[in-house]
């Protein structure tokens, strides 16, 4: 009988300490490899406390103003009494700037956005330790908005992994640590709201990624943590009639960042791809005269001499649709697949050529800075003299010619000022290069390919060069 109850007692116990264990598991479930920490108490304190020493507070100060004795001969007794003077005038010529970075090397360096340190004469870096140290610019990149800056301490120091911001989704949580208003350290949660916007900010279009986690003044250059504490982006800019957060931040995407802080650490600047063509979106009008289903793409309106795309056989009126294994569905798309490129590089370029598909080899050289200063080329705008004979087609009054010293193309030698040539923007002493796809040498030719148009849309694609310029403009046949 007493075997009996003392083993009765023995069950009971064993049944009440399961209860209490599958109690508690449920209340502090095991984290799997695959769960972030933050998620078993429904907070983000375990993560935080994790990320804090990897961010820095960043102030640096500008020397503002100019030296009002500029042609006063120096001798030790003037410098003497102009430094008594500068030192009583300290603050009112110097300014401050405070932001935010993240360390990513235990050696010390630090990623930042290139406003938060332009101009800078002095960057201090305050840990979350309250350690301060003195920052060295390494390089800055005004395009992307991006800084590499240089720390140097006797240990080494704890820094972030670098995330993969291409698998980062709407909706994803994301943690955003920063320097708001000078007031240190501060962490606000949110969630990604959208991605791949475009805004201007100073020039800088980079698909950024939309957050409502709080970013303010002084978070720029801070880093944007997904919820397995790795860098996803680097909080750049926010929209606010304000001033302040109102729920919609910016930051860049990491994968975007990743090959310019690569290059600023290497070289101290940034090289950017280029391939030599100049582009514009595929319109529903040129997709229809060129009798192409695709509306995708870039379609090439210029090809630099000398350039790699003109080494490889790509030619104006080409819409480039692919770039390696990567679509390019507009024009925005393929300078910024380039830009991504490695300067060297071999790539496949997938072209649509007179409604075939065309691969051609292009190699990915360096952008010259002599390649900027096209873009401000001055238009032709000065009526040709009319020495040869003209021709009259949907109200372009055309030079016809067939002296080999005259550049390839029908010259136009005046517009109606009613025609829809002139309301969309062709102008007299613009060049006539093709028609379709077709090049235009004669007003003979031109007039058989609008004539061929006629039957089948009754638009006809005009590829029409300016100086140094050129436009694709579609027009109706009457």
């Amino acid at each position: 009988m007493v075997q009996k109850l003392l083993l009765l007692i023995i069950t009971l116990c064993s049944i009440t300490t399961s209860i209490a264990l599958a109690q508690s598991k449920e209340k502090n479930p095991k984290i799997t490899p695959n769960q972030p920490r933050q998620i078993v108490n429904n907070g983000f304190a375990d993560i935080v406390e994790e990320l804090l020493p990897t961010v820095v507070n960043l102030t640096t100060s500008q020397n503002y103003g100019q030296d009002l004795t500029p042609n006063i001969t120096r001798n030790e007794q003037f410098e003497s009494f102009k430094n008594q003077v500068d030192g009583q005038f300290e603050p009112q010529r110097k300014k401050s700037n405070i932001g935010s970075g993240f360390i990513i090397s235990k050696d010390g360096y630090i990623v930042t956005n290139q406003h938060v340190v332009n101009e800078a004469k002095e960057v201090i870096a305050k840990l979350h330790d309250g350690k301060r140290y003195k920052a060295k610019v390494i390089g800055t990149d005004k395009k992307t908005d991006l800084a590499l800056l240089k720390i140097d301490g006797e240990q080494d120091f704890e820094f972030v992994k670098i995330g993969n911001s291409d698998k980062s989704r709407i909706g994803d949580w994301v943690i955003v640590i920063g320097n708001p208003y000078g007031l240190g350290s501060s962490v606000s949660i949110g969630i990604i709201s959208a991605r791949s916007r475009d805004i201007d900010n100073n020039g800088q279009n980079e698909e950024l990624i939309q957050t409502d986690a709080a970013i303010n003044k002084g978070n720029s250059g801070g880093p944007m943590f997904d919820l397995n504490g790795e860098v996803i982006g680097i909080s750049t800019s926010l929209f606010s009639p304000s001033g302040g957060s109102v729920g919609i931040g910016f930051a860049t995407p990491i994968n975007n960042a990743n090959q310019i802080i690569k290059q600023l650490k290497e070289e101290g600047s940034v090289s950017r791809g280029w391939i030599g063509v100049s582009v514009q979106d595929v319109t529903d009008d040129i997709s229809k005269t060129i009798k192409s289903d695709k509306t995708k793409g870039a379609f090439v309106i210029d090809v630099s001499p000398n350039s790699p795309a003109e080494r490889s056989g790509i030619e104006p009126t080409d819409i480039i649709i692919k770039l390696d294994n990567q679509e390019v569905y507009d024009m925005r798309s393929l300078p910024k697949i380039i830009s991504k490129t490695p300067i060297g590089k071999v790539i496949k370029v997938t072209i649509i050529r007179q409604n075939k598909l065309k691969t051609l080899d292009v190699v990915v050289e360096k952008l010259k800075e002599e390649e900027f200063r096209k873009s401000f080329a001055k238009p032709l705008t000065t009526k040709p003299k009319n020495t040869k004979k003209t021709n009259y087609i949907l109200g372009m009054e055309i030079i016809d010619s067939t002296d080999k010293n005259m550049d390839k193309g029908l010259t136009i030698n005046n517009v109606s000022t009613i025609s829809e040539a002139s309301k969309k923007g062709i102008i007299a002493g613009d060049k006539i290069i093709s028609a379709n796809q077709v090049p235009t040498n004669s007003f003979t030719e031109l007039k058989n390919v609008i004539l061929e148009s006629k039957k089948s849309n009754n638009k006809v694609f005009l590829f029409i060069k300016r100086s140094e310029k050129n436009y694709a403009i579609a027009l109706s046949i009457n």
